[in-house]
């Protein structure tokens, strides 16, 4: 009779023997035996890899053998081997061989005519002269193994490692296709890598790195045989043979070297025939591997949305550059001149600008010249009580000039500023920059370029100094495309869809249906603040003075009433603010006086076209009631009806097999029917247009400079430019604020003063909130003589009563580092 010790160890031998079986099974399965057979070279080159993967080493195709008896024209013999094969060479042969490399491609760039590049890292192979290896022979049709070495004569890789191995890094044709999508849309490579290891389930599984993606990316860019320009001008004539009203300029030297580009397609004309009377404009650099500035020129839709007229790519930022492209751009726009335009301090735009655009408003930007006054007049606005809360005073709010020409003397004069050399700068080039100067200017919502800088910003989003020209096109289409179809949604918001309304009263219900949405909020936000506005009679139907009341007036430097002319005869109202002249809606001072005067209704004419919703008429078959583009020329609304019916089609499909084979079968069918009915279209085409030779009606344009180049010349790419400003790698240049702020400071993690950490910290002893608070409060200043550095914080007191705390913890920060930094200048002077 058999015992329990007996049964258990039956089983451990049952157990074991099962093991080894199924052991012996999967070596079966995966190690190469000799006389084993495969279908094909391909097959049996994938079975030794994958054995070799099991096994930790790396497989290569070491070669093949044409046999001269058989005439077939392929290879009867093929040797895979371990890819650490081949002759062991000292380290001096390995050198001098190297050096040899290095010295044949140098040569072969010369000869290119290519700059040298900086020398790669490269991770060199050891080789051992392993012997491990696989040959197999054609015979009778199947690849049979006649050769077999499987031992190696070096370490070999871990299990989780063999995947990193050379010819373990494989890539399907699915994802090389998904690869192909995720870039074109410029997303990054690390991104990438992480939607392919979701799609493989796991960054374990994924059999590739980063870089071999970053290489296929660059294979992919490299796909083109042509150079950048050559591939940007085939580019321009695709799109102008889709687009008729597509235009494009490329300026070229001598030798055939691009020199700037512009282009601008048909909605960009469109839009600037509507939207042209007040441009942005403004260059950057870092979009372009050549280091050329862009320049997009920005506008203000209907909604009050950013727009583009037109791009380029200019190869400096000079007068004779700027005036090219502004004559290039202004012959794109057949002779419409701009009334306004805003850029920066540039010198070259300042003097350009009125020799190409006649009778335009010129300013600049008001953002950038208020940074730089309050960079280089930071130790004045820390120093000087109520000095910085004054100068935005004047600079913003000031209503005519008169009152500015008054006011910024007398400021200076009170702070005692006169040698600040940056303010006089500003008062002798206020002319340039001032609001109060431009107020009966259509600038629609803008002091500044940030309009241009935000356009900026979107394609920076995208692309990189490191990208091609085409590059940066294909991310313009894009966005270009983006702006068209906003434009269409909000038209659609605004046709079919009611705004909120605050009040319901007469005059907001009937802007509501005038305006479009985006600028009807605009207006109500006046219209709610007439609520805070008080109104004076100075001459019944004539002169009205409105002012805020006593609690806003609070808050405001100094106090200000406002005067509305009224006109009841002609209906006509204008305040002295003339926001109705800069942005073309009415004011709430003006709102305010209509209310008052029981005036329900806003007059049409302050209603202008520029912010009334478009109409877009669509021609119908009476019939079907179905728009005729779908039936004449426009194949892009075909398309989108193809698209939406066939992806619900595939949808269906796709959930059974015999469905998908259906499909596929007839969408072959399909593919073949439209081949033919193609064919037959171009054979017919062919006869008609013999012996006619029509072209491109956009070519006809008589042009203003000699620059389009024809379809056979060879461009060269552009040289990499020297940009203006600061050396490449020496970092920007700071002031001293941002020297100050951006440098680390201590923080006591107890009390969160800046002076010592919690090392050294004297309030230990307290409650880390009661410590925080008694570093927080309020502290009175203390005086020295005619005045001295303040010491806390500084209760201050403004015009019309009103008081405040302003703290000056940071002022005193920045004296103490400017101090600092006034000794280190002097010990190194």
């Amino acid at each position: 009779m058999l015992s329990e010790e007996d049964i258990d160890i039956f089983l451990d031998n049952e157990v074991i023997t099962e093991a080894v079986t199924s052991s012996q099974e999967v070596r079966d399965s995966l190690v190469p035996r000799m006389g084993m057979l495969f279908d094909s070279d391909k097959e049996a080159y994938e079975f030794y890899n994958t054995y070799a993967s099991v096994s930790g080493s790396s497989a290569k195709k070491a070669s093949c053998y044409h046999s001269r008896k058989r005439d077939i024209g392929k290879p009867t013999r093929h040797t895979f081997k371990c890819n650490r094969c081949g002759k062991v060479l000292d380290k001096e042969k390995q050198g001098e061989k190297r050096r040899d490399e290095q010295i044949r491609r140098a040569e072969k760039k010369v000869i290119q005519g290519l700059q040298p590049q900086k020398k790669r890292k490269r991770n060199l192979l050891e080789v051992t002269d392993c012997k491990a290896q696989m040959v197999i022979s054609l015979r009778s049709g199947k690849w049979e193994v006649i050769t077999l070495e499987v031992e190696h004569n070096h370490e070999l890789s871990p299990p989780d490692e063999t995947r990193f191995l050379i010819s373990h890094k494989h890539m399907t044709n699915e994802e090389k296709q998904l690869i192909r999508t995720l870039n074109a849309v410029k997303l990054p490579t690390r991104k990438i890598m992480g939607i392919l290891a979701v799609y493989r389930g796991g960054i374990k599984a994924v059999p590739y790195n980063k870089k071999y993606v970053s290489n296929y990316m660059t294979a992919i860019k490299q796909e083109s045989r042509t150079n950048d320009m050559m591939q940007v001008s085939e580019y321009f004539t695709k799109r102008e043979s889709l687009d008729p009203l597509f235009y494009f300029a490329i300026k070229l030297d001598v030798n055939n070297t691009v020199k700037s580009l512009f282009w601008a397609d048909s909605n960009a004309r469109r839009l600037y025939e509507a939207y042209g009377d007040c441009v942005s404009f403004d260059t950057t650099y870092g979009t372009n591997r050549y280091n050329l500035p862009f320049s997009p020129f920005v506008g203000i839709t209907g909604h009050g949305s950013n727009c583009l007229f037109g791009c380029s790519i200019l190869e400096n930022e000079t007068i004779e550059t700027f005036k090219w492209l502004f004559e290039t751009f202004l012959h794109r726009m057949h002779g419409k001149h701009p009334v306004s335009i805003i850029t920066d301090q540039d010198v070259a735009m300042k003097q350009a600008i009125p020799l190409v655009f006649k009778n335009v408003t010129h300013r600049n930007c008001l953002w950038h010249i208020k940074k730089k006054a309050e960079e280089r007049c930071a130790k004045a606005f820390a120093t000087k009580r109520n000095l910085h809360e004054e100068f935005n005073d004047i600079l913003n709010n000031t209503l005519t000039k008169e009152e500015f020409e008054e006011l910024g003397p007398q400021m200076i004069v009170k702070y005692g500023v006169e040698d600040i050399k940056y303010l006089q700068d500003m008062w002798l080039d206020r002319r340039r920059f001032v609001p109060v100067y431009y107020k009966n200017v259509f600038f629609p919502f803008i002091n500044s370029t940030t309009r241009s800088e935000g356009t900026n910003a979107i394609f920076k989003d995208n692309v990189c100094s490191t990208y091609t020209v085409i590059s940066l096109l294909g991310e313009y289409q894009t966005i270009a495309e983006n702006i068209e179809e906003k434009e269409k949604e909000l038209d659609l918001v605004t046709r079919t869809t009611n705004p909120s309304y605050i009040h319901c009263s007469e005059m907001e219900i009937v802007t509501g249906k005038a305006y479009n949405r985006a600028i009807f909020y605009k207006f109500q936000k006046q219209l709610r603040f007439t609520s805070n506005l008080h109104v004076d009679e100075v001459q019944r139907f004539e002169k009205y003075e409105v002012y805020k009341s006593n609690y806003y007036a609070a808050m405001e430097f100094r106090s200000r009433r406002y005067v509305v002319a009224v006109d009841m005869k002609n209906k006509d109202f204008a305040c002295l603010c003339c926001k109705f002249q800069k942005d073309g809606i009415l004011c709430a001072h003006i709102l305010k006086v209509l209310i008052h005067l029981n005036i329900p209704r806003i007059p049409d004419k302050y209603i202008i076209q520029r912010w009334r919703p478009r109409d877009r008429k669509v021609e119908r078959d009476k019939r079907y009631n179905i728009p005729r583009e779908l039936t004449c020329g426009n194949s892009q609304l075909r398309y989108n009806i193809l698209c939406r019916w066939y992806t619900d089609i595939s949808s269906e499909g796709a959930q059974h097999n015999e469905d998908y084979l259906m499909l596929v079968e007839e969408a072959k069918r399909l593919q073949e029917k439209l081949h033919a009915n193609a064919a037959a279209r171009e054979g017919r085409k062919g006869s008609s247009d013999e012996g006619s030779g029509q072209g491109n009606p956009n070519a006809a344009e008589p042009s203003a400079v000699p620059v389009q180049p024809k379809p056979h010349i060879q461009i060269n790419d552009p040289t990499v430019a020297t940009a203006k400003g600061r050396p490449r790698g020496t970092g920007r240049m700071k002031s001293v604020v941002e020297r100050i702020f951006t440098k680390q400071r201590i923080t006591c993690s107890h009390c969160g003063s800046h002076d010592h950490n919690i090392a050294t910290c004297t309030m230990l002893h307290l409650d880390r909130r009661c410590a925080q608070g008694t570093k927080k409060q309020t502290r009175k200043v203390q005086k020295k003589g005619g005045g001295g550095k303040p010491t806390g914080n500084i209760e201050t007191s403004r015009n019309e009563g009103s008081t405040s705390v302003v703290t000056v913890e940071a002022a005193e920060h920045i004296l103490r580092r400017m101090d600092l930094e006034a000794a280190k200048v002097a010990r190194a002077g």
